[in-house]
């Protein structure tokens, strides 16, 4: 949730504005959207790889990225079964939300009801 405006970085805000405007007229993605289109590209892996569609060597190469990306957080001091766990749910409600835009939260979460 943004926060309101209080005039104490208001060079900061501007700056930020300008910024967010360039990109949109050049049409460039900010890292949050390019995030999600990364997790979004490895839950439809995982989907591919649920119902048999994905290409040969494709687990191989969903392992390898997943362990890389909580190898890489362990790196930056975080715990690496929390960050796992975490990984895991976050590719499960992407996963899920892929699946059926209209599931419940607790689909999303994977929750089998």
């Amino acid at each position: 949730m943004p926060r309101h405006a209080t005039g104490r970085n208001e060079k900061q805000r501007l700056r930020q504005q300008r910024y967010r405007m360039k990109l949109s007229a050049i049409g460039e993605p900010e890292v949050a959207e390019l995030d999600t289109a990364a997790a979004t590209a490895i839950a439809r892996l995982v989907i591919d790889l649920e119902i048999g569609k994905a290409g040969f060597g494709s687990k191989d190469i969903l392992d390898t990225l997943l362990r890389s990306a909580v190898d890489n957080l362990k790196s930056r001091g975080f715990d690496g079964r929390a960050a796992g766990r975490l990984m895991h749910r976050r590719l499960t409600w992407l996963k899920e939300s892929i699946k059926n835009p209209n599931a419940s939260w607790l689909q999303k979460q994977g929750v089998q009801l």
